[in-house]
């Protein structure tokens, strides 16, 4: 009876799970260049993503063509999407900005990880988050390095929903108390 009533439990935290939400931002749509403030020598938004390419040390600049409502994005860490043809030791972060300009800064992002796995995550600055994240209408990729060639391209943005972390808390929980009882 156990063992039934935890594989039926399993199935039911596998089929949760693979309908759990992901918030992203797919950065093909509803965004442009800002040119004043990207120094990268190129930099363009169409079909694959946002695309650059230049020297590492430099900003890309993106704005969104309306707000945009990201509430409860600095509860959470970000996952980059995308992918790196050249510069995998240099490291980057996400600087968002507010209509008012008030900025909330995420950092220690690689580019070697966007290189092999095609995301890589990046934790909250602590005493950064200044910005009113359901007026969200810029975002900057700040790049470090030491001047090397750089050419990638970004796809999305995403945090998982709260409620996925739940739900990974609880099964963790379940399964912790499942397997004591065996014992």
């Amino acid at each position: 009876m156990k063992n039934k009533l935890l594989s039926l439990l399993s199935l039911l935290f596998v089929a949760s799970f693979m309908h759990a939400q992901v918030t992203s931002y797919d950065l093909t749509s509803g965004v442009s260049i800002d040119s004043d403030y990207t120094d990268f020598a190129s930099a363009t938004a169409d079909s694959s993503g946002v695309s650059f390419s230049g020297t590492d040390q430099n900003t890309l600049s993106v704005l969104f063509d309306t707000t945009q409502d990201f509430t409860g994005w600095n509860e959470f860490d970000l996952t980059v999407n995308g992918s790196m043809s050249s510069a995998p030791t240099t490291l980057f972060g996400i600087v968002f900005y507010d209509s008012a300009f008030n900025v909330s800064e995420y950092e220690s992002g690689a580019f070697s990880l966007l290189d092999s796995a095609g995301s890589a995550t990046l934790s909250l600055k602590a005493g950064s988050d200044d910005a009113d994240w359901s007026d969200i209408i810029a975002f900057d990729m700040v790049t470090g390095g030491g001047g090397d060639p750089t050419v990638g391209t970004l796809t999305s943005i995403a945090v998982p929903e709260p409620s996925t972390y739940a739900l990974i808390a609880g099964f963790a929980a379940f399964l912790f108390v499942a397997i004591r009882r065996r014992k």
